[in-house]
């Protein structure tokens, strides 16, 4: 509610004009976590794409927002218009290649550099590492080092034991290891070293199953309720776990997301009380509910479609590219926007076709 309503009084007179930093993802009007998310999702599949690796730390803040000291007092000056938004000056290390990424008081910074050795990189890191630890200390800002997170992306179609390369040095932050990790939760989603999201597909599928027990009893084959309510309910609390931030990882491997399609298969079942034998197309037509990988093509389509004529610059070139071909190895957020429709996809369009016609 606080956010909200700081968007809607106080954002739009700091938008705009260089009050809030393109980095700051938040506290701002259209802008939202799975655009910041996106921002270093694409990064990285770029890096795949030129054979570059990517480095990526996530920093544990605690309260930036509560821990401005509170028995102190501000030099007088004068104001030429607005007060300065607190974090704003946050360090930005543009000039190096490092990129920062801010969301409220989730920081990260991310960098890969093509035909450079991982050290180069780890260099360039630290030293902007070392640059925000200063800012940190200078506003009071509690960092967990050992809470923080540091990812090595690189691109492999098998999983690799190995977490980092071998003999990489570990980057510190105020004189302590941040730890190399194999995947992290970043606003909301999953990411793993390979950007296979399956790490995120598995962990969305438990919550949507944990989700789906507790509703049992008025989404069941004995419900009372109406397939509308039934639907409604599966939808606001079931699907919305499954489809958060779906631009993100929409272009993940068929077979991972098909996961979380047997989930809707299985609500449709028991939602209409069907026998066995009923196809799963027609249980999806009669409920008016579109596959889970249709609802993410088109959820696909509105993001970029906002993305590619947004305010922030930073977002607009992060989607401003050709995807890969289809059959190319490497694929990107945007390949599923031309993905042809999966089976199941196609025979619910067929049937609602069917009924078009007739109507």
């Amino acid at each position: 509610m606080l956010v909200k309503s700081f968007n809607t009084r106080k954002a739009p007179g700091l938008d705009g004009k260089g009050l809030i930093v393109d980095e700051q993802f938040s506290f701002r009007p259209a802008h939202s976590c799975p655009q910041q998310v996106l921002r270093l999702v694409e990064y990285v599949s770029e890096g795949f794409e030129t054979e570059r690796s990517t480095v990526a730390v996530f920093f544990d803040v605690a309260k930036a927002f509560d821990s401005m000291a509170r028995r102190s007092s501000s030099r007088l000056h004068p104001l030429s218009s607005a007060v300065p938004a607190y974090t704003n000056d946050i360090p930005r290390p543009s000039p190096s290649g490092v990129q920062l990424a801010l969301f409220a008081d989730d920081t990260a910074l991310f960098y890969g550099s093509r035909n450079r050795s991982t050290r180069f990189t780890l260099l360039l890191l630290q030293g902007a590492i070392d640059e925000l630890g200063q800012w940190f200390r200078k506003w009071r800002i509690e960092v967990s080092p050992d809470k923080s997170a540091a990812i090595q992306f690189k691109y492999g179609k098998i999983r690799s034991r190995l977490i980092v390369d071998k003999n990489t040095p570990n980057l510190k932050m105020l004189d302590a290891n941040i730890p190399w990790q194999r995947n992290y939760k970043y606003l909301g989603v999953t990411l793993d070293k390979n950007l296979h999201f399956r790490d995120h597909i598995e962990r969305v599928r438990n919550t949507a199953l944990f989700y789906k027990a507790r509703l049992g009893a008025m989404l069941g084959r004995k419900s009372k309720l109406s397939r509308r309510n039934k639907r409604t309910m599966y939808k606001m609390c079931t699907k919305t776990v499954m489809t958060y931030a779906s631009p993100v990882f929409a272009h993940a491997a068929p077979k991972a997301l098909h996961r979380l399609q047997v989930i809707q298969n299985k609500f449709c079942r028991v939602a209409t009380d069907a026998h066995w034998c009923v196809r799963n197309s027609i249980l999806h037509r009669d409920l008016e509910l579109p596959t889970i990988s249709k609802y993410m093509k088109d959820a696909s389509k509105r993001f970029f479609d906002i993305a590619g004529s947004h305010s922030n610059a930073l977002l607009r070139a992060a989607v401003d590219y050709q995807p890969p071909h289809p059959t190319h190895l490497i694929r990107r957020p945007r390949n599923v926007l031309t993905d042809p429709p999966d089976a199941l996809t196609a025979a619910v369009e067929s049937l609602n076709d069917v009924n078009d016609t007739h109507d």
